[in-house]
Parts: structure tokens; C-alpha cells; sequence
């Protein structure tokens, strides 16, 4: 008999959000500095800053077509988180990554992400992390940052997990309430609360959690 899928989330969990919420800056610093406009990094101060990801684009490459644009745009963006960690490797939650390697004897650990695929594993390696899962599900180049398109590719190649622990994204939340998918809200950060989403805030109340399953 297979072991139980716990599903999980990548940012937010054993990496700190850190790197992902100072990413976008970087890429549109480094957009402003490619097209000569410092106006370009206003948008990185906005709520929505990713609504200037496809005008920027259009700029950068007016020839190339909507897929190839958001493949390029996601390299640019991942290449920046990954240069974050390199310069700060405190960014793993070590506490939090050993306490998931011990439920691999009970529950097979599973990475739904929206990271491409070449990212991740750069990501995985840079942070020793390539044995944690057992299973991966990442985001093809041309696709948009959408959680619930990757979760929805996991759900129909394995089935369910028992349990989804995700990040700030609200995307993969209402995808699991969709689909009657038990899932916690990894707010390590103590930032807002996501409503009628059940939160963890540290790792004793993660525990106590995944000991009711």
C-alpha cells in the first residue's frame, strides 16, 4: 500500500518567502537598467506589481510572441531568486525542513510549485534539498504564475493528497476548497490571515496539526 501524500508548498515553508518577495524588485531593476527607464521601478512598489510584468515585457521584446515573452519573463524572475539565496542561505527553515524529513517514513512529501522545472532544481540544489520530496510538480516556462493550474496537473496524474500545506497564495487555497482538499496556511511570517483558512505560525503548531490526520 502507497504511503499518504502530504502536499506542500516550497516558498513560505522550508525556504522563507524572502526571496520571492525581493525577486520582483530585482527584475525590474534590472528591467529599468535594459530599457534606460527608471520609471520602471515603480511598479515594484505596487500591490499589483506583477500587472507591469507584461507591458515591461512588450517593451523588452516586441517580436516575440505572448508564450515566449512569459517563458523569458519567469527565467528572468527566477534567476533573481536564486541569486537571493546564494547571497543569504539563511533563508531555509532548517527546523522546519528536519521535521519533514522525519514524516517521509509515514507520508510521501510532494512539491506542488509554479517554479519552472530548470529553476527548481537550480533552487533544490543551491539549498541541499534535492531528496526532501518524493514527488514534484512544477509550472512549464510559458504558463502563467498559476498555482491551480499545477495543482490541478498533480490531482489528476496522483489523486488528492491528504493534506496541502501552502504559502500566501490564495490561488491554491480556493483550489483545495474546490476540490475538498484539507489544507493550512504556513504564515511564518505572521502576516495577514487567510480568511477560513486554518494557520500555522510556528513549528509546534505544525506538528500538532499534522498529528490529527
Amino acid at each position: 500500500m502507497e504511503k499518504p501524500i502530504i502536499a506542500t508548498t516550497l516558498s513560505g515553508l522550508f525556504i522563507k518567502q524572502e526571496p520571492w518577495d525581493k525577486a520582483h524588485i530585482l527584475w525590474y531593476e534590472k528591467a529599468a537598467k535594459r530599457l534606460k527607464d527608471e520609471s520602471v521601478k515603480e511598479w515594484a512598489g505596487k500591490p499589483d506589481y506583477f500587472n507591469g510584468v507584461d507591458e515591461v515585457m512588450q517593451r523588452l521584446y516586441p517580436n516575440l510572441s505572448e508564450d515566449e515573452r512569459t517563458s523569458k519573463a519567469r527565467k528572468m524572475f527566477f534567476d533573481s531568486v536564486l541569486v537571493y539565496i546564494k547571497k543569504h542561505p539563511k533563508v531555509k527553515n532548517e527546523q522546519i525542513i528536519k521535521y519533514f524529513k522525519s514524516l517521509k517514513k509515514e507520508y510521501q512529501l510532494v512539491l506542488i510549485t509554479t517554479n519552472t522545472k530548470s529553476a527548481l532544481e537550480k533552487i533544490l540544489s543551491v539549498t541541499n534539498l534535492e531528496d526532501l520530496f518524493d514527488i514534484i510538480e512544477t509550472s512549464k516556462p510559458e504558463e502563467k504564475d498559476d498555482k491551480r493550474i499545477v495543482f490541478d496537473k498533480f490531482v489528476r496524474k496522483y489523486g488528492k493528497p491528504i493534506l496541502y500545506i501552502g504559502g500566501n497564495k490564495k490561488d491554491s487555497f480556493d483550489y483545495c476548497k474546490e476540490q475538498n482538499i484539507p489544507c493550512i496556511f504556513a504564515n511564518l511570517k505572521r502576516g495577514g490571515e487567510i480568511e477560513k483558512i486554518k494557520s500555522i505560525h510556528n513549528l509546534r503548531e505544525l506538528k500538532k496539526e499534522i498529528s490529527k490526520i
